[in-house]
């Protein structure tokens, strides 16, 4: 073992040593301290124990600060006086600006090996963008991107964007 790799492993395993975070959120054991990203693990561990989750589907029109959001994918939106589900509705293909305005949209991607060009996350982003292109012509800042599984099929995701128009 020369030197380099010799120091390498021993300020790994201080830091490893050093950080709780290996001993309490996150799954480490003996043989991972070997591996050449470690330190790396160790960090994305202790910042994603630090870092809010993401929102969950399920919980986007559940947190107060979420509920002024306007769905345009699924059943959309439930009117809470008339207890429908909107969406709204433009012509494909304008361009629309809603000042202040909050959307979630979603695109479908997959990362599965035999997947076609046209499932790829590219394409969903670039889709995503054009919607928000779409509903907020004069800009728009995105609050949060996550994405989930879609059950239908395993290696399919969904990448969800919620944005906010400008005012």
């Amino acid at each position: 073992m020369n030197s380099k790799s010799l120091r390498f492993l021993i300020s790994t395993c201080i830091i490893w040593l050093c950080s709780t975070s290996a001993f309490s959120a996150c799954d480490f054991d003996t043989d991972d301290a070997d591996s050449p990203d470690f330190v790396d693990k160790i960090i994305e561990c202790d910042e994603s124990k630090n870092k809010p989750s993401r929102p969950v589907l399920n919980r986007v029109l559940g947190k107060a600060e979420y509920k002024n959001t306007t769905r345009l994918y699924g059943d959309g939106t439930k009117d809470p006086a008339s207890g429908i589900f909107e969406r709204p509705v433009v012509a494909p293909g304008s361009m629309n600006h809603s000042p202040n305005k909050m959307f979630a949209s979603r695109q479908a991607f997959s990362l599965r090996p035999n997947a076609k060009f046209e499932q790829s996350v590219t394409l969903a982003i670039q889709r995503l963008y054009i919607e928000m292109a779409h509903y907020c012509a004069k800009g728009w800042s995105i609050e949060d991107q996550w994405s989930e599984p879609d059950p239908a099929q395993e290696g399919d995701y969904f990448l969800h964007y919620r944005y906010t128009c400008a005012g």
